[in-house]
């Protein structure tokens, strides 16, 4: 659920902060008062792409700021994110003057993509634009999965397993079938093939090797050194003698009480430096500069990294050039049987996939009556009791979602034929269907806010109320915000929020304010009546409010 917003010099907004509670909440406003403004905040909240232009004509910045319910799912990938949490989700983005952004969730700077990740479980931002989207009938699936609450996505998780091996194979195929395989081309393949079918090494292998080489050519340097210090060290002068010296002096002191322990600690330490010092040159000694050896990994080395160059730096590359050549060069030689494994092989994946596809369309019919069925009741309370609705599913070619060409198919009045829908209703209708759909799906996601920009547009009267009516019961379950230029909408809201425009100084300025009851019948009475707002239309703004 949206808590607050806070927006500041957004557009034509100065700076408001609103708090929101459950339920339905309208906010209207003469036109051009920033109703859509509101609209574009929330889309900001969602990832919406930011621009210069939503910064307020001599701000520096714009700052949009949401405060949302957390849930498991939003928790979830906060963790995956490494955000902390906590019962509040807190949205922040500034937008600078030159059009660049910042996003913060929980006041961690996060990318947008973080944020969209986000966005599904926030808002569900209803506007004019996504209501013609019912049009394009490529959204008619999502419609039906959403309702099913993606009841298909095991079975389609299933499909995609052998859709993608069936597409996998079906283009090495034709690659095969259109490759040049003369024999100059055999032959190429060959010459490759051959400097990289000993390649057997492994990253761990040729940092060793590396090592080995860099020990080398460093033996030289490491050799003086040595000697310098051998001779500070172990020499007749050297450290270790001259605490040997020094550890006997202190011996004939160590049968005083004070000196005993101090003498041990003393001579333990010096045994202990003695036998790092045998430790060292060991390891020294262990460093073999032998010539050929030193030839031989110069040469190995060379060649792995001409390879790495050529065919790619990690040895993946290499061994998936490897692995490409051995099997362009058995489908150069042994064409014929290779093409009849390969179409084999896509053969059967294409049955698995076309079985499970057949599943999809089953389960996708049965849902459909479903739907339908439940659509039709929900048209009813919004005045379209003859509109009848149709799923068609059609077969086509195999696909990412199946085999299924879905379609809704329409008839709005009595009689009238089955038509597709966007060939059939009106503005009117439309918007009372795409209502109708967000009711019977909204249970069924996992968003708990939904906002409706102006969905009553093309009605009036009755259809109205009867608009409103229904938006009021989703708000039985979910959080609605709805913007609206009708009163018929906006009385059965329980709560008003009234977007209001004036100007200072040649500046323009939009505000957002709750009304209380009083100023909920002067905003209804003025919706009612326009700029002249008569007693007969507070006393018509009263009788609608009180039902």
């Amino acid at each position: 659920m949206l808590k607050s917003l806070f927006i500041s010099s957004f557009v034509i907004i100065d700076q408001t902060t609103v708090d929101f509670d459950e339920g339905m909440t309208a906010l209207t406003g003469e036109t051009g008062a920033g109703k859509s403004i509101i609209i574009n905040a929330l889309e900001q909240l969602c990832g919406a792409r930011a621009s210069s232009s939503l910064v307020r004509k001599g701000s520096k910045k714009a700052v949009i700021e949401g405060v949302f319910d957390m849930n498991d799912s939003i928790q979830k990938i906060l963790d995956e994110l490494n955000i902390d949490g906590d019962d509040d989700l807190i949205i922040t983005k500034e937008i600078l003057d030159n059009g660049r952004s910042t996003i913060k969730i929980n006041y961690r700077t996060v990318t947008n993509s973080a944020l969209k990740q986000v966005a599904p479980y926030l808002l569900d931002i209803h506007s004019q634009y996504q209501t013609q989207e019912i049009f394009n009938v490529k959204n008619h699936l999502k419609i039906l999965q959403s309702f099913m609450n993606h009841q298909d996505d095991s079975l389609l998780s299933e499909y995609h397993k052998y859709y993608f091996e069936y597409k996998r194979i079906s283009q090495k195929l034709r690659k095969l079938e259109q490759e040049d395989l003369s024999d100059e081309r055999i032959e190429y393949y060959q010459k490759q093939y051959d400097e990289l079918k000993d390649f057997e090494y492994t990253d761990e292998i040729i940092d060793q090797l590396e090592e080995e080489l860099r020990m080398m050519k460093n033996y030289e340097s490491m050799h003086k050194y040595m000697t310098e210090f051998d001779e500070a060290m172990s020499d007749k002068q050297g450290a270790l003698n001259q605490i040997n010296d020094a550890l006997g002096a202190l011996g004939h002191m160590s049968n005083t009480e004070s000196f005993n322990e101090l003498y041990d600690e003393f001579y333990n330490q010096y045994y202990s430096m003695q036998d790092l010092v045998d430790r060292i040159e060991t390891a020294f000694d262990s460093i073999d500069f032998d010539e050929y050896r030193f030839n031989e990994l110069q040469e190995e080395l060379f060649t792995i990294h001409r390879l790495q160059r050529k065919y790619g730096y990690s040895v993946d590359d290499i061994y998936q050039a490897q692995t490409e050549l051995k099997e362009k060069l058995d489908a150069a030689l042994n064409r014929e049987d290779v093409l009849a494994d390969l179409n084999k092989q896509k053969d059967q994946a294409y049955h698995e996939a076309y079985q499970i596809a057949s599943k999809l369309t089953s389960l996708r019919e049965e849902q459909g009556l479903i739907f339908v069925d439940t659509l039709e009741k929900e048209l009813k309370d919004l005045y379209l009791p003859d509109a009848k609705l149709k799923v068609d599913i059609k077969e086509c070619s195999l696909s990412d979602t199946g085999k299924d060409d879905i379609t809704f198919m329409v008839s709005m009045n009595k009689g009238q034929a089955f038509t597709p829908l966007n060939e059939t209703a009106s503005g009117g209708e439309i918007s009372r269907l795409m209502l109708a759909i967000k009711t019977i799906t909204m249970n069924q996601n996992h968003m708990n806010t939904v906002v409706f920009d102006e969905i009553d547009t093309g009605v009036s009267g009755k259809v109205a109320d009867a608009i409103g009516l229904k938006m009021h019961s989703i708000s039985l379950n979910n959080q609605v915000l709805c913007i609206t230029h009708l009163p018929q909408v906006a009385i059965h809201a329980d709560h008003h929020y009234a977007i209001k425009k004036s100007s200072h100084d040649e500046e323009t300025y939009s505000t957002l304010a709750v009304l209380n009851e009083d100023e909920r019948i002067e905003e209804i009475a003025k919706m009612l009546s326009g700029d002249v707002i008569t007693p007969e239309a507070i006393d018509n703004a009263k009788r609608l409010l009180q039902g």
